[in-house]
C-alpha cells in the first residue's frame, strides 16, 4: 500500500476521536467503580492513545502560509503584535 492511500479510519479525525474516547471511557469507568484491573488496562490504554494522537498530529503534514507574527491574536485588537517598525 502506498503512503498516499491510508485507511480513512486512520486518518487525524479517527485518531482523535479513538483517544479522546478511550480517555473518556476510562474515566467513566473510574466513577462507576470498575474493578483495578480493568481501570488499569484502561488507562494504559488512554495513555497510549494520548501517545499516539500526539504523535499523528506532530508528524501530520498539513502547513499553511500564516505566520505567528502576521496572525498573532487576529480576533483580539486589543492584544494585538504591534505592526514592525
Amino acid at each position: 500500500m502506498s503512503k498516499l492511500t491510508r485507511r480513512p479510519w486512520f486518518g487525524l479525525r479517527s485518531v482523535i476521536a479513538i483517544a479522546a474516547s478511550v480517555t473518556v471511557i476510562y474515566m467513566a469507568s473510574v466513577v462507576m467503580d470498575r474493578p483495578v484491573e480493568s481501570l488499569i488496562v484502561l488507562w494504559l490504554a488512554a495513555d497510549l492513545g494520548i501517545v499516539w494522537m500526539a504523535i499523528r498530529i506532530l508528524k501530520d503534514p498539513y502547513s499553511t502560509d500564516k505566520t505567528f507574527d502576521e496572525y498573532f491574536y487576529e480576533d483580539r485588537e486589543d492584544i494585538r503584535r504591534s505592526e514592525p517598525e
